[in-house]
This record gives C-alpha cells, structure tokens and sequence, in this order.
C-alpha cells in the first residue's frame, strides 16, 4: 500500500510570494535555477491536499458518477472526489463526507488504498485515495453547485470504458486501475 504523508511546502515555495488567492487554493510564482545556470519562472497551484474513494459494492460492481465539470465544458465518468476542508482536514473524514455527498452511500470500511502526486508539473496536490465497502444507501446531501448522479457499474465494464476512453479523467483511471491491478 502506497499512503504518501503530507509534507510542508518546500523552502522555495513557501518563500515564494502569492500571485492568486482562491478558495480552495493558492498560485505562487517560484523562480527556480536552471541545471544551465539560467532561472525559470513557474506558477505553482499550492493545494490543500484532496481524496478519492473507490466504492465497492458486492466484489463485482463499482459505484461511478457522472459528475459535471466546467473546465472542459461536459460531464465526466469520475470516482467520487472532494479537496480537504479546511486544510490539514484528515482525510478518511473527507473521504467518508465525499462518499455521501457525491454517491449517496456510506462506507462501513474505508481501506487507505494509495496516495499520490495528481498534477506535480504545475501543484503539490496530493491525493489519498480509499476503498470504501460494506455500502448502505443514505441519499446524496451535494453542495448547491454539485451537477452529480451516481451510477452502479459492472467492474468488467468500468475497465472497457477506461480502454474505450469513456472515462478520461486520470484519477479516476489511477483508482480503477490499481483497485483492479490488485
């Protein structure tokens, strides 16, 4: 099991000043030396940390959600999801808020599955995913803005929508995919 701790920003990029205050992070501008003695600018999204969950439902099905997202103007086949709230929030306490709000179930176990690094090029995002089994239904409590319906899924046809390139969203490939792997 990979579980990654969360790590204080690194000197650099906690020296570096804010260029956008958000509400649900941060961008700083870091000017990092070069290996040819030049400097480069990058802006860095610092980010609070974020869960994913894998819901299980009786070994051969798996809970999904077609979850709308502005960004790339469409909704998408995606694992539930949520940032930490607030920051420094322990994370199997998001991932079991997560898991209601977005699936409408709730987990008798949550299992810490992995974590990782979502986008390093460009955030410190780190991301902790977890199993969640034994569901019960309890219905969906979203947030006002949420565009969310939750949809049970057959595992073998989860894995061709990843091969089909049904579902595009990477953490929701890096969860199946792992989950499945094992």
């Amino acid at each position: 099991m990979n579980v990654l701790k969360p790590r204080p920003l690194s000197p650099l990029l906690a020296a570096a000043p804010v260029t956008y205050h958000g509400v649900r992070f941060d961008i700083r501008r870091v000017t990092a030396a070069g290996t040819g003695g030049g400097a480069q600018e990058r802006d860095i999204v610092v980010h609070p940390g974020s869960v994913l969950i894998v819901p299980v439902l009786e070994d051969d099905y798996v809970v999904l959600i077609r979850n709308h997202r502005v960004s790339v103007g469409a909704a998408l086949w995606e694992l539930p999801a949520g940032t930490l709230e607030p920051p420094g929030e322990d994370p199997l306490a998001c991932a079991e808020r997560e898991l209601i709000e977005e699936t409408g179930y709730r987990a008798a176990r949550m299992t810490p599955l992995l974590s990782f690094f979502a986008c390093p090029g460009i955030s410190n995002e780190l991301m902790h995913a977890f199993v969640a089994t034994g569901l019960t239904p309890v219905g969906q409590a979203l947030d006002a803005s949420e565009q969310i319906t939750p949809e049970v899924v057959r595992w073998d046809q989860a894995i061709r929508m990843v091969k089909s390139g049904e579902i595009a969203d990477a953490k929701t490939i890096a969860g199946l995919l792992y989950y499945y792997a094992l």
